[in-house]
């Protein structure tokens, strides 16, 4: 992030580096400076001796989420409400912390009421707003297809960011989605045990951090555009996806310097070899085709049933990929710009 802006964002964050610290990005379309974060050195798991990429098996036509085969499914206190007084769709709002706090609903298509929903909150990147991710991720609309609840909230601050390690000072938003989600839970039939997290970007750092945070809240996270590390308690061990792509310019998938910074970030294979190991993964790691020029990297045999997975796209950038962001990106990039990232996302999370 250029300027003098930028330049104190990277002094606080270099103050605040640990040594295993979150990664972190910004949420502007690919191409443009990402937000500096904090980073530190990671210890890849064997990965180097896996079983060479081959076709995945058939999948299923996505249809609506249902619970995993055999999973017990809870209920919040509003699957006893009265349907017809459900939240509207849309823009709401929520005061939290002396702060009107805004964000999107999106309900399944055919909510009943009865029927406990999976739940999907979906962040924004640095710069971005509520309405720029929907239009980026489309997480509302195919998640209401395929029987999600979406919230789409927005960040605080001028610049907009989230409350991650890289900006300490910024709003209380780990205090704000969680009141969300109680305020919800009151007035929606949910499903507190299919609860997920995904982002763009800051975005994406923040979920990372805050399905930790909030641990065992969440079941599951998927981050785009920043595979950012973060420390769940002991026990924990959420069902991790990251999508990245090999010629993002602000957050390089290889690893390096963050645009904009002096901060370097670990390749995002050893980020996700690391989930690996601290959720105690199987050694071999499947290596399968997701689709044209995007290569899966999945580790199974975690704690707890979970699974970490990481979807590189080739030459892709820090578009959110088959957004018009990534359409209008790079020509040289199919895979940015027909890899449906959202799609896989919503599977990802209906397996967990």
């Amino acid at each position: 992030m250029a300027g003098k802006s930028g330049d104190r964002w990277i002094s606080r964050i270099l103050c605040a580096t640990a040594a295993l610290a979150c990664l972190t990005a910004c949420g502007a379309g690919g191409g443009r400076p990402a937000e500096p974060g904090s980073a530190g050195a990671v210890t890849p798991a064997s990965s180097a001796q896996s079983p060479p990429v081959q076709s995945p098996p058939a999948r299923s036509a996505p249809g609506r989420a249902a619970a995993p085969a055999g999973a017990a499914v809870a209920s919040t206190a509003g699957c006893a409400a009265d349907p017809a007084t459900a939240p509207a769709v849309g823009p709401r709002h929520l005061s939290h912390d002396a702060a009107e706090r805004t964000y999107l609903l999106a309900l399944p298509t055919g909510y009943d009421g009865r029927t406990p929903a999976p739940v999907v909150v979906d962040f924004h990147g640095f710069k971005a707003s509520k309405e720029t991710q929907e239009a980026r991720s489309g997480m509302g609309r195919l998640g209401a297809d395929r029987g999600f609840v979406v919230v789409t909230p927005d960040a605080l601050g001028e610049p907009r960011r989230w409350n991650t390690p890289a900006a300490p000072e910024a709003a209380d938003d780990f205090g704000f989605v969680a009141a969300l989600l109680d305020d919800l839970g009151a007035h929606l039939c949910l499903d507190p045990g299919r609860v997920y997290a995904a982002g763009h970007s800051n975005g994406a750092e923040f979920a990372a951090a805050l399905v930790c945070r909030q641990a065992p809240r969440f079941a599951g996270v998927a981050m785009v555009s920043s595979t950012s590390l973060a420390t769940c308690p002991p026990g924990a061990a959420p069902a991790t996806m990251a999508v990245h792509g090999t010629a993002d310019p602000s957050v390089p998938y290889a690893g390096g310097v963050i645009s904009g910074s002096t901060t370097r970030v670990p390749a995002a294979t050893q980020v996700i070899d690391e989930y690996a190991r601290r959720y105690a993964c199987a050694p071999a790691v499947l290596r399968t085709v997701a689709g044209m020029g995007v290569e899966r990297m999945r580790h199974t045999g975690c704690a707890g049933g979970a699974e970490v997975v990481l979807d590189t796209v080739v030459g892709g950038t820090h578009a959110w990929p088959s957004s018009p962001d990534a359409l209008a990106d790079r020509v040289d990039s199919p895979a940015g710009r027909s890899y449906q990232a959202t799609a896989a996302i919503l599977d990802f999370f209906a397996g967990h």
